[in-house]
């Protein structure tokens, strides 16, 4: 019995870099007692409240990764300049470990900095390949490297991880939409930075940008919208929408603008995507990053949405 729980202690701090919470090792078995004999002989060593070091094959920085996440418990992840360094972002060695909880709540671990925020989408977290640290996501990372850093480092970053194929500038671009508002530190920065990118900095022509969008709608199979659409909200909201489908009352605007001029019209724009919603019509922006750099994304959500709004309107 004593061989068996051993093994599955270490099955499981082999799994965290030779880390393991005491809640893990209360759940396979182990007794407060026995706990506390590991630590008296020094099998295992306290990091932080609750969370011990086992003697194993030497990760020293993942090790110190997983006992800040331990410590800091569920629903936090690897972010910023720690998730940078762990995702291959060149110019961010492991120092004291960063972490984002999306609960709001308050930790206090020594040599450990937890942020929190509430914008963070589950498609914005990910599993890291060779720790299996829960991480952000490398558009998400460089997000959340924009409100820290120094923007050389932001613009070097960008550039190596979009050079190795990591990551490339829609995915980036399609992350910040996710979470951009106006006042939310760094997204001025990364949008500057966004403009100053990559063959596709200059805005496309709107003749472009139309035709490409009018293919994308027909290889979703979906019927030719309405152009030009007077805008449907209230009467005071000048203007037409791009593309629109009245038996649906689905709305399509394609999205050219540079960035800093999408930061600039945030407000704008959500005003008349709210004033759509309360006339009954749902809005979707596709950016010129999707649609030069996914397409294949682009048409399944226009295909998706398009059902979704037309099963709603039968």
């Amino acid at each position: 019995m004593k061989n068996h729980l051993e093994h599955q202690v270490l099955e499981q701090a082999g799994r965290q870099a030779w880390t393991i919470a005491r809640h893990q090792a209360l759940a396979i078995g182990l007794t407060d007692r026995m706990i506390s004999g590991r630590l008296q002989s020094g099998r295992w060593r306290r990091v932080h409240d609750g969370v011990y070091t086992i003697e194993g094959p030497e990760r020293p920085s993942a090790q110190r990764v997983w006992a800040a996440v331990l410590g800091a418990g569920k629903g936090v992840h690897v972010s910023h300049e720690t998730a940078a360094s762990l995702l291959g972002a060149p110019g961010f060695p492991i120092g004291r470990p960063v972490l984002t909880d999306v609960h709001g709540q308050h930790h206090r671990l020594d040599g450990v900095v937890v942020h929190q925020l509430s914008d963070v989408r589950p498609e914005h977290r990910t599993v890291d390949d060779s720790t299996g640290l829960p991480i952000t996501t490398i558009a998400r990372t460089i997000v959340d490297l924009a409100a820290v850093v120094h923007p050389s480092r932001l613009r070097f970053a960008i550039d190596e991880l979009v050079a190795s194929r990591a990551v490339d500038v829609h995915q980036i671009a399609s992350c910040l939409a996710d979470v951009a508002r106006r006042g939310k530190p760094g997204v001025r920065v990364l949008a500057r930075t966004l403009d100053a990118r990559g063959p596709r900095q200059r805005r496309p022509p709107r003749s472009w940008l139309e035709r490409e969008v009018e293919r994308l709608i027909g290889a979703a199979g979906l019927p030719s919208p309405a152009r030009q659409l007077r805008f449907p909200g209230r009467m005071d909201i000048d203007g037409c929408v791009d593309f629109a489908w009245t038996e649906c009352r689905l709305i399509l605007e394609a999205d050219g603008r540079r960035w800093h001029s999408r930061i600039a019209d945030l407000a704008r724009d959500r005003e008349r995507d709210n004033q759509a919603a309360r006339a009954g019509w749902q809005t979707l922006r596709l950016l010129h990053e999707s649609i030069a750099g996914d397409p294949d994304d682009c048409i399944r959500t226009l295909a998706e949405v398009y059902a979704q709004r037309a099963r709603s309107a039968a």
